[in-house]
């Protein structure tokens, strides 16, 4: 498992994640001082997955075609602008902007790194491999707030951002110097990769259930994460730090739990996996609607989100490389990224109104539900339907996977 290519790819997430992760506490406060209203602060912290949609559906596909290491550098180089662009700027509009173009590192970076993964993955352990790079992806996520909250009280947000400029050129440089050029997709007859083509992808009935679920999970995440920060420092008066170790918790939860997920995940029925983890993910986000411990909310984050999320994303994740193998690994991964986009969108913009019409407590209810509703979804849209593989895939999988352990 421990292959060059594998570690290159994790450690480039993992320093790439924790500077995403940085942001997630301090943008919407940023937002709110620069004095955006509450749907400008769901946009603040949202507009990336604009330009995510539009742009993920096609960054896997030409992946698939040209390879994937000149994409992803490309997408990790973005968030460097991104990051000096938020030191640079005092106004609503450049804040929201700049977060707008960090969506194209998004439409790239995740979906082609868990792509590069997806390759290495032997038939029936699929849950390990993803497992075990979840917890780069999740630890280093969940490491940015906590770190961002000791730099902002130390210091300022100014030096969040010349923090995470740094880690994005480091994660950008490890990629470029480091990671070899993955493989394009099988070639046809005339020569050309051999695609498949949309109508095929956006009908199959995995492919439609993993949107669903994981657009679910992200409206969820996207709710809370845009207001999580301001409930915790204007009705509980935690610090900067309170609030990162919030969030940090759910992160390195999922994160540390990502290989035991993973084994659960090539054992158990995905499908199950999928239910039992949104459900603890919905109570997990029910703790702020309804007490006002600290405590009990740092608790609901840690045991229900991070646990409940690391056997969704390992379960889904699992499922999306066992079908990415017939379908196109990065095209198939790139829809799931649009998937992402769009309910943190929808998630942040949407509970943004709620905010405003009703209070805080009401968007995590409202995340509660549509991410059970999205689990009951997909168990209805893959009932009785087994996930079918391409005779090409059978006879091609032992050949491809040598070739991507191989670097």
């Amino acid at each position: 498992m421990l292959s060059r290519t594998f570690l290159t790819v994790a450690m480039a997430m993992f320093t790439a994640t924790m500077g995403i992760g940085m942001v997630t506490p301090i943008l919407p406060v940023y937002a709110e001082a620069q004095g955006a209203s509450g749907a400008e602060i769901g946009l603040a912290f949202s507009a990336f997955a604009i330009t995510q949609l539009f742009i993920s559906p096609f960054s896997g596909r030409i992946a698939d075609r040209y390879g994937r290491k000149q994409f992803l550098v490309l997408g990790l180089s973005t968030y460097i602008v991104t990051a000096l662009g938020w030191w640079a700027t005092d106004a609503v509009f450049w804040t929201i902007a700049f977060r707008a173009f960090s969506g194209i590192g998004s439409a790239f970076i995740f979906s082609l790194s868990a792509a590069y993964i997806g390759d290495l993955a032997p038939d029936g352990h699929e849950g390990r491999y993803m497992g075990a790079y979840g917890v780069f992806d999740f630890v280093g996520f969940g490491t940015g707030p906590i770190v961002a909250g000791v730099i902002r009280d130390q210091f300022s947000i100014d030096a969040v951002f010349l923090s995470m400029a740094a880690l994005f050129t480091a994660s950008t440089m490890l990629a470029f110097l480091l990671l070899p050029q993955s493989r394009s997709t099988r070639v046809g007859a005339s020569g050309a990769p051999a695609l498949v083509p949309w109508r095929e992808i956006l009908l199959h009935p995995y492919v439609q259930a993993l949107y669903i679920v994981r657009t679910s999970l992200a409206f969820a995440m996207g709710a809370s994460f845009t207001f999580v920060a301001l409930f915790l420092e204007n009705e509980l008066a935690a610090t900067a730090t309170m609030v990162g170790a919030v969030l940090a918790a759910q992160q390195v939860t999922s994160g540390l739990m990502q290989p035991v997920s993973g084994l659960f995940a090539d054992r158990v029925s995905r499908r199950v996996l999928v239910l039992l983890g949104s459900g603890l993910v919905g109570v997990g986000y029910l703790t702020p609607a309804f007490v006002d411990s600290y405590w009990v909310i740092l608790l609901g984050f840690m045991f229900g989100v991070g646990v409940g999320s690391s056997v969704v994303n390992v379960a889904a994740q699992a499922v999306t490389v066992d079908i990415g193998r017939g379908l196109g690994m990065a095209t198939v991964m790139s829809v799931t990224s649009t998937a992402f986009g769009s309910g943190v969108l929808l998630g942040s913009m949407l509970t943004g109104v709620v905010n405003d019409a009703v209070g805080t407590r009401a968007v995590f209810v409202t995340a509660a539900i549509v991410i059970v509703l999205g689990a009951f979804a997909f168990i209805a849209r893959t009932a009785g339907r087994p996930i079918e593989r391409r005779e090409a895939d059978r006879v091609d999988r032992a050949q491809e996977h040598a070739e991507a352990a191989s670097g």
